[in-house]
C-alpha cells in the first residue's frame, strides 16, 4: 500500500536555517525563498479561481490599511497568474459631485462580484471610517450612518452567496515614513504619492484612534477583520495568501506540497490583537545576534577543548621524559647454565 502524504504543518521559514530565509543586515525575507514559496501559492490560487469559475462562486477581498502599507503590491502579488477574465481590481477615485449626493454605498454596489468572479478592493467603503473621518471629508452624521449600516450591508451580501474577506495592512511609523519619503525621489513610485500621504505622517495617532474605533464597531463573527503586519512586504504577501487559501474549501487543495498555515505574528484576527506593536523584522535581527553569540560560544569552546588537548598531550610527554629508565637484568650465559 502506498503511504498517504501528510499535510505540511510547519512553515518552511521555521524549519530551515535562518540564514537561508532572511537577510542578515535587514532581517527581511530573501528574494529567492520568497519566490519559491510564492510560486507554490500561485498554483493554489489558480486552483481556487478554477473552482470559483466552475461553481459560479463570488469572492470579494478587501484591502484596507495605513498609507504606504503595500496594498497595491499585495494585490499585484496575489493576482499575478490569475486569469483577468475571472478577477479584477477595484480602486475607486474620490466621489464626484453627483455621487456625493447619493447613498454612500451606491457606487460600490455595482462593483460587487458576479458568479465565477473574484474581486480585489484596493481600499473600499471603509474610507469613510478612516481617511474621510480623520481628514474631515465627511460629517459626524455621515460617519455614524456608515457605522450603523456597514455591518448589515455585509451581512446581506454574504447571505446572497458572496464570500467577503477583510484585511487591514498595518505598518510601523518609521517604516511608513521611509516608504513615503522614497516615493518622493523614486520616479517609478512617484505616481503613488498623494497630498494626503504627507499629512498622514503627522496624524499617526489620529489614524490609530480612527482605526481602533473602526475595528471595534465593524469586526463581526460573520465578517471579521484580519490584521497584517507589512513591515516586511514579502512575509506579509506569503501569509495573506496562506490565510486566504486556508479559509476556502476549494477543489484539489494540496497541503502536502505547500504550507497554508499563516504566521500568527504576521497575520491575526482583530479579536486576537495581542500582537499589536510587535516587530517581526526586529525579532529576526535579534535571532541573528543570538545565532552569532551561539556560534562565537561554540567556537570558543572548540578552541578551549583544542587548547586543553594540547596541554594534556604536552603534560604526558613531560611525564614520560621524567620517568627513570629501568635497568635491564644481565642475561646469564647459556654455557654456565649447562654446567650447573
Amino acid at each position: 500500500m502506498s503511504k498517504t502524504k501528510q499535510q505540511l504543518v510547519i512553515r518552511p521559514e521555521n524549519s530551515l536555517d535562518i540564514r537561508e530565509v532572511y537577510k542578515k543586515k535587514s532581517g527581511r525575507m530573501k528574494e529567492s525563498f520568497y519566490e519559491e514559496e510564492l510560486q507554490k501559492l500561485h498554483i493554489e490560487l489558480c486552483k481556487l479561481q478554477n473552482w470559483v469559475k466552475k461553481y459560479k462562486k463570488k469572492i470579494m477581498i478587501i484591502f484596507e490599511g495605513r498609507d504606504a502599507a503595500g496594498k497595491g503590491g499585495m494585490i499585484k502579488a496575489l493576482t499575478e497568474h490569475l486569469n483577468p477574465r475571472g478577477c479584477r481590481t477595484v480602486a475607486l477615485s474620490k466621489p464626484t459631485e453627483t455621487e456625493s449626493t447619493e447613498w454612500y454605498f451606491k457606487r460600490y454596489i455595482s462593483t460587487l462580484p458576479s458568479g465565477g468572479e473574484i474581486v480585489f478592493y484596493d481600499r473600499s467603503w471603509y474610507n469613510r471610517a478612516g481617511v474621510e473621518k480623520v481628514m474631515g471629508f465627511c460629517t459626524q452624521e455621515q460617519y455614524k450612518e456608515f457605522i450603523t449600516q456597514v455591518a448589515n450591508l455585509e451581512n446581506m451580501i454574504i447571505a446572497s452567496g458572496t464570500m467577503i474577506f477583510k484585511y487591514f495592512l498595518d505598518v510601523g511609523k518609521e517604516e511608513q515614513k521611509r516608504r513615503i519619503l522614497r516615493r518622493k525621489t523614486d520616479p517609478l513610485r512617484m505616481w503613488k504619492l498623494s497630498p494626503i500621504d504627507d499629512k498622514s505622517l503627522g496624524l499617526w495617532n489620529e489614524y490609530t484612534e480612527a482605526f481602533e474605533k473602526m475595528f471595534a464597531r465593524t469586526h463581526t463573527h460573520f465578517c471579521p477583520w484580519v490584521i497584517v503586519n507589512t513591515d516586511d512586504k514579502k512575509r506579509a504577501r506569503l501569509n495573506v495568501a496562506r490565510d486566504l487559501l486556508s479559509k476556502i474549501d476549494y477543489e484539489d487543495k494540496d497541503q502536502t506540497r505547500v504550507c497554508l498555515l499563516p504566521d500568527p505574528h504576521i497575520v491575526w484576527q482583530y479579536s486576537e490583537y495581542q500582537h499589536y506593536g510587535d516587530n517581526p523584522t526586529k525579532d529576526i535581527l535579534t535571532q541573528f545576534k543570538e545565532h552569532k553569540k551561539t556560534k562565537a560560544l561554540k567556537e570558543k569552546l572548540r578552541l578551549d577543548r583544542q587548547k586543553d588537548k594540547k596541554q594534556e598531550k604536552k603534560s604526558l610527554v613531560g611525564q614520560k621524559d621524567q620517568t627513570p629508565k629501568t635497568q635491564e637484568k644481565p642475561k646469564k650465559e647459556s654455557g654456565s647454565q649447562d654446567k650447573n
